[in-house]
């Protein structure tokens, strides 16, 4: 009986996920301690995703700045809620340089931009 042919990375063994940055790790506690809510067992990336995170942040800086979080759970209503985050942002000044793309936290393959 044959095997079946396996790829190269059956061979490779499982390399573990490197520790977050201390920036990724300072900005993590910086939002929960703004938010109150918990990151709980998600990365900084998985955490912030959905945009739910990001836009309770925004309303716990300035009340009521985002005015409805979609809390669905599909990637649309996370990219609608980024969306918002951003705009809130510029909202409060920031710039558009300071920012980042919408894709870029539900694009898993760009994890060097936001982790």
């Amino acid at each position: 009986m044959a095997c079946p042919a396996l790829g190269l990375e059956a061979l490779q063994p499982l390399q573990p996920e490197p520790p977050p940055e201390p920036a990724f790790s300072e900005a993590q506690k910086w939002i929960e301690q703004v938010t109150g809510r918990s990151f709980g067992e998600k990365d900084f990336r998985t955490g912030l995703e959905n945009g739910i995170l990001l836009c309770e942040l925004l309303n716990a800086i300035k009340p009521g700045l985002v005015k409805k979080i979609n809390r669905l759970p599909t990637p649309i209503a996370g990219l609608d809620n980024i969306i918002l985050f951003l705009r809130g942002c510029k909202e409060l000044g920031l710039k558009e340089s300071q920012l980042f793309d919408p894709s870029d936290l539900q694009d898993t393959s760009n994890r060097v931009t936001v982790k």
